[in-house]
């Protein structure tokens, strides 16, 4: 079932025109970037996505700039639905079809969180057909049953609302005054946590916010003007990764280097030893390096 989605998945965004990049041993099984950058992770039981997933696919989409969803088919209770947006740990979630509907523009109605389920309300309609009514914030507020200041809150946008109410607004009122929810303006909360070792305090210190994650190509993520992606290699094993990881710094635009510790021969991902860096200052001199040993690899 899940081989069957990625499939599918990965037809859709290529006959809509995205680049995309596959990585189905991380916490993203596809990067796909048409004129914006997301990550995929897609599952048959969204259930089965952990907190450490969650974790590293948030990070790496804020330092990425892009955005992140989870696409599924059940939990370990109930089938998703079609047109919702659910979360877990912080990571929008919906089925493959809704979110093939968010690709051709047509959003979602509903936001469903533990806190209830919620929809999205025209601040500037609201406003409006409430006027048109000649009606004020108290009394539209007093016929809803909620206060006056939760009405002010929605026409000014500041509040979510509940689908419930929502649907109360548009009964009352008698007009559509709902938007559809863009899963792409969500925003979820990131952990960033730093990695505390010498590698990482050095990056800080040329001015580089700097974080790790566990599930990815890069091991190690880093940004100032630019986002930087780099791990170590010690190990024959690792250099196997270094395909991926040129391959999603194309795709991301964001810059790859890794980190040796010795005279190890790369001729992949621009290599910089670990007693170089030593000698960088600067982010900006950082990066300047890399696309200097990058002109050689390639």
């Amino acid at each position: 079932m899940r081989t069957e989605t990625l499939n599918e998945i990965r037809e859709f965004l290529i006959s809509g025109g995205f680049d995309i990049f596959e990585y189905t041993r991380g916490c993203f099984d596809i990067a796909a970037k048409r004129d914006r950058l997301f990550l995929l992770k897609i599952l048959t039981n969204v259930g089965s996505f952990q907190r450490g997933q969650a974790r590293d696919l948030k990070l790496l989409s804020s330092f990425l700039d892009s955005s992140c969803f989870l696409l599924g088919e059940r939990t370990r209770r109930e089938r998703l639905k079609e047109s919702v947006v659910y979360e877990r740990f912080g990571v929008p979630v919906m089925t493959p079809d809704t979110f093939t509907s968010v690709i051709d523009g047509d959003y979602p109605e509903k936001f469903r969180t533990r806190g209830g389920t919620f929809g999205e309300l025209d601040p500037s309609e609201l406003r409006r057909y409430r006027k048109m009514n000649d009606m004020t914030q108290s009394e539209l507020a007093e016929e809803l049953g909620i206060s006056q200041k939760s009405v002010s809150e929605h026409e000014s946008g500041k509040k979510r609302a509940l689908f419930d109410i929502v649907k109360a607004f548009e009964e009352l009122l008698d007009e559509d005054i709902r938007k559809g929810i863009n899963p792409f303006d969500i925003e979820p909360e990131v952990e960033d946590r730093r990695r505390g070792n010498k590698i990482c305090r050095r990056l800080v210190d040329m001015g580089f916010r700097t974080g790790s994650v566990q599930r990815a190509p890069s091991k190690l993520l880093a940004k100032s003007d630019r986002t930087v992606l780099s791990r170590v290699v010690k190990r024959e094993e690792d250099k196997k990764e270094l395909d991926s990881l040129a391959n999603f710094s194309r795709i991301s635009e964001a810059e790859a280097f890794i980190i040796t510790t010795g005279d190890e021969n790369i001729d992949i991902v621009p290599p910089i030893n670990i007693e170089e860096l030593e000698d960088i200052d600067s982010s900006g001199e950082l990066v300047k390096l890399i696309e200097e040993k990058k002109e050689s690899v390639w």
